[in-house]
């Protein structure tokens, strides 16, 4: 770290199944899960299995009200597709809790060549991409462009659209950036991030992930890939992370995103930061492109050398914000490698995945649960993990079962994996 700059958090903003930031909060730490039986629209119930279950995000009412008092009009028709439109709601909610000042238009009042824009997706709009393929069946080509939304569909089924939405929003004017990686995209763009202001090419990054994957298409792949959970006659309870009678998720929706500045930028502001970052990483498992190796070494390499770039020994971590799939594969390989990361310090370690309360956001997974650990840290409470009744042999740490737990966080860590082998990890500590 020694001539990098140091790097606070200072604005968590979250759209989730639960709610926004402090409503997902609340919710989370009190038990609920907001998994449930998805409500299809009559076209779509030739696509869909009628047993289908997930976990829809809650959007901002007030998005399109505050778009509309800003004059910016441009960005209104981009709301259509939910995974631009959970960017911008978290992106307002994080730079509202960071304090940043706007000018009348809604666009930050600093230097816009020194503020970057660093918001992930894996995938795109799928569900406006699902829309024109509707469209497309039932008209001719030529109809399709002369549609009066044609002009919008690409930027809003294209990757970098939530990240282009984000910064025309806010007139940032540094490095735009929009990484995929899966489902480690979210904890994949934070890193990124991080490195911006740390490198000192920006003195603010607005970082986050946005995924809304609700579609007959992407479920279909994940239930033929045969990660997702059969239970849906239950579909509240379904998802059981670490459990011995797991059997997979539920896909979930939503966005996570925090704003990230220098030190020296946040003091002469008077910020009040939530944390320090300390370092991250990123490596890759190379054994397959959607399954893990039984030996975790690749994971126990990233989570050795995030401590040691750290600065910290497996001892001061005191919480770690999990993977925790709910797949067979996943948490055995995750926890084998909690195991042999931390050693003999696991058994005072305390560790939870929170897709059993949200489902699995998928890109937008790594970003939510960045931010449910820094609210953990804010509040000294462990978010449980839900419909954890049996935890599988050999997962030795506290993983919070059920219900919340008060502890002091003064450090924590955070581990995302995504298919194709995108590992990922994260630390943090206790803004003094």
């Amino acid at each position: 770290m020694s001539g990098r700059n140091r790097v606070l958090i200072t604005g968590i903003g979250v759209v989730s199944p639960l709610g926004n930031r402090e409503e997902f909060w609340r919710r989370l730490t009190a038990g609920e899960t907001a998994t449930r039986r998805l409500i299809l629209p009559e076209r779509d119930r030739d696509y869909w299995p009628e047993e289908s279950a997930g976990a829809a995000a809650i959007p901002s009412d007030s998005l399109k009200e505050t778009l509309q008092k800003q004059s910016r009009h441009d960005l209104i028709p981009f709301l259509a597709e939910p995974a631009i439109a959970h960017a911008l709601a978290a992106t307002s909610e994080a730079v509202a809790d960071a304090n940043l000042q706007l000018d009348g238009s809604g666009r930050l009042a600093i230097d816009s060549e020194r503020v970057g824009c660093v918001i992930g997706t894996s995938k795109g709009g799928v569900r406006t991409l699902h829309e024109v393929m509707l469209e497309g069946r039932a008209e001719s080509t030529a109809a399709l462009d002369e549609n009066p939304a044609a002009d919008a569909w690409w930027p809003m089924i294209a990757p970098s659209g939530p990240a282009s939405a984000v910064s025309s929003l806010l007139g940032t004017g540094g490095p735009l950036l929009s990484p995929v990686a899966a489902c480690a995209t979210g904890l994949m763009s934070v890193v990124r991030a991080a490195e911006l202001i740390e490198s000192g090419e920006c003195d603010v990054v607005i970082a986050g992930s946005s995924d809304a994957s609700l579609s007959p298409a992407i479920v279909a792949s994940f239930r033929k890939l045969g990660v997702l959970s059969k239970r849906h006659d239950i579909p509240e309870s379904a998802v059981r992370p670490f459990d011995k009678h797991r059997d997979g998720f539920f896909v979930g929706e939503g966005a996570g995103v925090f704003v990230l500045e220098s030190e020296e930028h946040a003091r002469q502001r008077g910020a009040a930061p939530c944390a320090e970052w300390l370092a991250g990483g990123m490596v890759a498992d190379t054994f397959a492109m959607t399954k893990l190796s039984d030996n975790p070494e690749a994971l126990c390499w990233l989570i050795s050398d995030v401590l040691r770039r750290s600065k910290l020994a497996p001892g001061d971590i005191d919480y770690v914000s999990l993977h925790g799939t709910a797949t067979r594969m996943n948490d055995v390989c995750e926890m084998r490698a909690v195991n042999r990361s931390f050693g003999d310090a696991r058994h005072q370690l305390a560790g939870s995945s929170i897709k059993g309360a949200i489902g699995h956001l998928l890109g937008a997974a790594g970003s939510v649960e960045f931010a449910a650990m820094l609210l953990a840290m804010r509040d000294g409470v462990l978010p449980p993990t839900a419909n954890l009744k049996t935890p599988d042999d050999g997962f030795d740490i506290n993983l919070v079962p059920n219900e919340a737990q008060e502890r002091a966080v003064n450090h924590a860590m955070k581990l995302s994996l995504g298919f194709g082998g995108h590992l990922v990890a994260a630390a943090v500590c206790r803004w003094q």
